[in-house]
């Protein structure tokens, strides 16, 4: 398992070459690899940008599956719908990205998200 903690958007690079690196040394196909650098990316910049807060990293290969969980200090104050935003929304696509490349496996748990991605 590999986790740190990211506190803005210009160390977040440098924060998830760990954890890919950590993949690649698995063998974790091409696919798999962009796919949860997406995923990473978008869930730490939603911790940085809604939350104002650092962002806690924790993922690993469970099985056949990447499990990436991300949390703030506090729970998030609000509702989280990862459904179809409008075409002109300024927020919640990221989080319809994630659902879809997750084939819906995107859990909440108060102050973190887990998502888990198939290995290919």
């Amino acid at each position: 398992m590999i986790s740190f903690k990211v506190e803005n958007l210009s160390e977040m690079n440098d924060s998830l070459k760990e954890f890919l690196d950590y993949l690649e040394q698995l063998n974790v196909d091409d696919d798999a690899l962009f796919d949860s650098r997406l995923v990473c990316c978008e869930l730490i910049s939603n911790v940085l940008k809604h939350c104002h807060e650092t962002a806690n990293f924790k993922g690993a290969i469970v099985g056949d599956e990447i499990v990436i969980g991300v949390s703030s200090d506090t729970a998030f104050d609000g509702e989280l719908h990862p459904s179809l935003p409008d075409v002109l929304s300024e927020c919640g696509r990221g989080l319809y990205i994630v659902n879809a490349i997750s084939g819906g496996n995107v859990r909440f748990e108060g102050n973190k998200i887990i998502v888990k991605l198939k290995l290919g």
